[in-house]
Parts: C-alpha cells; structure tokens; sequence
C-alpha cells in the first residue's frame, strides 16, 4: 500500500509540477505556492562576467563586496551566473553571522564564455532557487549586450 501511496503522491507532483512554469500555482499535495522561473542572460549578468574574470588573477578568489563596482554589487546579477555554470562562490571562511563568504572566481566555461570562445543557452529555468533545466537558444556573450554594443570597447574599460 505505501508504495502505491508513494507512486501516487509522485504523480501528483510530475503534474503538478508541469504547470507551475507559467503563472506558479500551489501544490495538491501540501498547498506550498511555487513557480519555475525562466531567467535570460543579460548585459548585466554579463558585465559582472567581464569584471570577475578581469579581477581573477590566475584563478584566484575575489572578495566582490570589498572591491566590486557599485553597479554589480547593488545589481546582484552575479551570483545568478552560477546556474550557468559560468562562476563559483568559495564556502570557506563562512561564519555563523554570514551566510557567504563573498568570494568569487570563474570557472573555465566563464572564462571561455567572457572570451566569446563558447557559448550557452540564453535561458536557465529555476525552482526554489535551484536549477532545474536550460532553454533557448545559444548564445554567445556579445548577443547578450544592446545593437550598440561593441565588444572592444567593453573589453577595454576593464583593462
């Protein structure tokens, strides 16, 4: 009986589960509300990817609340690379009264991605703040920035 129960309960929630990307609803097994969330990458998103890897040096850690730009810090696009695949936060040095440490570096597709020598899909969908799956197209870092964007001149605003 309970592996009937349990079959059942599964279903429920694959449904359920189902129809939540849109508009979120809540679930008939325990009432919580929830919603899969589809986030593009953007030019901001992006901008914080060219000044990670131009402050990591030689794959070093970097303390972005001590010695990020205003605008990335107030922003906090960064940490949303990480469902990309793009960076990766250190959690050492985390203490009781911190929930991060705040440092972070690239990784090797960042690196690759910010160089425009790969590329990624333009969306990543969420629940509960985890990554469920990839959509979209794939793009590359300069499809991520207006008609008016010039890749050197970005680049050279961080050297």
């Amino acid at each position: 009986m309970k592996i009937l129960e349990d079959i059942h309960l599964h279903r429920m929630r694959e449904e359920w589960r189902a129809t939540i990307e849109d508009k979120g609803g809540h679930c008939p097994c325990c009432g919580r509300w929830g919603r899969v969330y589809k986030r593009p990458l953007n030019e901001t998103m992006a901008r914080s990817l060219i000044w990670l890897c131009d402050s990591s040096v030689e794959d070093a850690w970097v303390d972005v609340p001590a010695t990020a730009p205003r605008w990335l810090v107030q922003s906090n696009q960064l940490p949303t690379l990480r469902w990309w695949g793009l960076v990766v936060r250190c959690n050492d040095n985390v203490s009781e009264d911190k929930k991060h440490s705040g440092m972070w570096k690239p990784t090797e597709l960042g690196r690759l991605f910010r160089s425009g020598k790969s590329a990624v899909q333009k969306y990543v969908y969420t629940y509960n703040g985890a990554f469920e799956k990839f959509g979209g197209p794939d793009v590359l870092i300069s499809d991520c920035f207006g008609d008016s964007f010039s890749y050197k001149e970005i680049m050279s605003e961080y050297e």
